[in-house]
């Protein structure tokens, strides 16, 4: 088994873009060699920083963003069998097209294994 971990940022407004797509490739997937399990994680932008912000006195915040004008981050995190049919699966079906619009340029797309 290999974990193949993506993370994206949406641009402000295209959450619910980014979302359906992820969402929507879920039959596919369900259908691909190879193909095991997916989470997909979306966050709560500025959630962490509020609640900081009410702990903490305005002058130890100094410097630090509440980082929600780089929209909003996702992690996908797929298991499956083989590095060779996660990659066929992306190969597949040139879908990430639609996707691209709704992102900023950062991004990172890697497998794993665990520690």
């Amino acid at each position: 088994m290999v974990t193949y971990i993506a993370t994206v940022y949406a641009k402000p407004g295209h959450e619910d873009q980014v979302t359906a797509h992820y969402k929507n490739l879920e039959p596919l997937l369900a259908d691909a060699k190879g193909f095991q399990s997916r989470k997909i994680y979306r966050a709560m932008p500025g959630t962490m920083a509020e609640e900081i912000r009410k702990r903490l006195p305005p002058e130890k915040l100094v410097g630090h963003p509440d980082g929600t004008d780089q929209g909003t981050h996702f992690i996908v995190i797929e298991n499956w069998d083989s590095v060779e049919d996660r990659v066929a699966f992306a190969l597949g079906a040139g879908r990430s097209k639609d996707l691209i619009e709704h992102l900023h340029n950062q991004h990172t797309h890697e497998f794993y294994e665990e520690v």
